[in-house]
């Protein structure tokens, strides 16, 4: 492993724990501290990430335009300061909804633009096996957030305001780790051009790959039906089914990345899958299946087991649908590609969260789950049916390798 690389996954690392303690914080405050409805937990889910869709197309014009390294560095800087104001305000006693609603949407905002330069500058440390280093630094991204799952359990305990200046520290940390990364070659040099026609440009290439389409329109459906189950259904199961606090909602979370984790090792001691679209269609299928025995009254032990399965297949999907777009990505447009997946995936989220909390007021958090589970089956089918995703296979693609400073 090269030295960029390791500094890379280090700040990535580092980035995505504070990001394990939001997940499990989040929906506590407002499921269990604020003991919201669960259409208002829906509404407070879609504010965390609705900021993806507005602006993670600009995030990727700028991962393309600018040093994403330095990028990176400023933006991981500016990203201590709101837990910490909001560490003030729960301190202070002013703590509400609508504080936590803005929380929500000012952290999105810079997550927007995180994603896509960190996307981009995967491929410039990797070396020449993508896949490979895909799959590790999934695995990481699931293993560390593990970890902040497990410092946000701790919500009933230390309180808020001792986690979010943690959370601060940490992605401070990461703002150092990523300053490590040794200085890259410069990116190509592009003419001069209207952000609105930059961005239009990627899009136009995401469209057009009958490769990248697909999968983005599959990563799409995950963001609708099984992230908003994720962010959701489970935090209300956790509290309305089995009257349980942060710790029972982190457990959810940390089965459910565990179970990912497991799938990215075997992965990777598999090597390379040389037709990630199947696997990508077939593992979004078992996953389906594995989400509906929720439907099934489960004792506590062995709603844990469905969810680490779950996770097992989101593993599969994530991994797949990651590496046919970041292999078909030209390096010029990678930004730009790449915030077009992620707002596949972060796009659908919204829509999914707020459908499922407003869909669960109405039929009860365990008959909600037929919505992600039909949503996704005949989107598969579709896929399938009318798309090449079936018979995409993985390219090695020889990658420009980081000089040391």
């Amino acid at each position: 492993m090269n030295r960029g690389l390791r500094w890379y996954l280090t700040g990535t690392a580092l980035f995505l724990i504070p990001g394990g303690v939001q997940i499990v914080l989040y929906p506590w405050l407002v499921a269990v501290y604020l003991n919201e409805s669960p259409t208002r937990v829906g509404l407070a889910q879609m504010a965390s990430q609705l900021p993806m869709l507005l602006f993670i197309l600009w995030g990727g014009w700028l991962g393309d335009r600018v040093d994403q390294r330095r990028l990176l560095i400023t933006l991981n800087c500016l990203m201590v300061i709101p837990p910490l104001v909001v560490a003030t305000l729960f301190s202070a006693g002013v703590f509400n909804y609508t504080i936590l609603f803005c929380w929500a949407l000012v952290g999105g905002t810079f997550a927007a633009f995180v994603q896509p330069a960190r996307d981009a500058l995967l491929n410039r440390v990797a070396g020449s096996d993508i896949q490979r280093v895909v799959t590790m630094s999934i695995g990481v991204q699931f293993g560390v957030q593990i970890l902040g799952f497990s410092l946000g359990s701790t919500a009933d305990v230390i309180g808020p305001p001792v986690l979010l200046i943690i959370m601060a520290c940490f992605m401070l940390s990461a703002a150092i780790a990523t300053s490590r990364i040794p200085i890259l070659p410069e990116m190509p040099k592009q003419a001069p051009q209207h952000p609105l026609s930059a961005i239009a440009e990627g899009i136009r290439l995401a469209w057009r790959d009958d490769a990248i389409r697909p999968a983005i329109g599959q990563t799409f459906s995950v963001g609708i039906f099984f992230a908003g189950a994720y962010m959701v259904l489970l935090p209300l199961m956790v509290r309305d089914l089995y009257g349980g606090g942060s710790a029972d909602i982190a457990g959810t979370f940390a089965a459910n990345m565990a179970g990912t984790v497991v799938v990215t090792l075997i992965l990777m001691r598999l090597g390379r899958v040389a037709r990630p679209g199947r696997a990508l269609l077939i593992g979004a299928v078992i996953s389906s299946t594995v989400l509906s025995l929720l439907l099934f009254e489960l004792p506590q032990w062995a709603f844990y087991v469905v969810i680490f399965m779950w996770g097992c297949c989101g593993g599969i999907s994530m991994t797949m649908s990651r590496t046919i777009v970041q292999e078909a990505a030209v390096a010029t447009h990678r930004a730009r590609v790449m915030s077009v997946y992620s707002l596949g995936l972060m796009g659908g989220m919204p829509i999914g969260s707020f459908t499922l909390g407003v869909v669960t007021e109405y039929v009860g958090v365990r008959n909600a789950v037929w919505v992600p589970v039909i949503g996704m089956l005949l989107i598969l089918i579709y896929l399938r049916l009318r798309t090449d995703l079936w018979h995409v296979q993985s390219a090695l693609q020889p990658i420009e390798e980081p000089v040391a400073s």
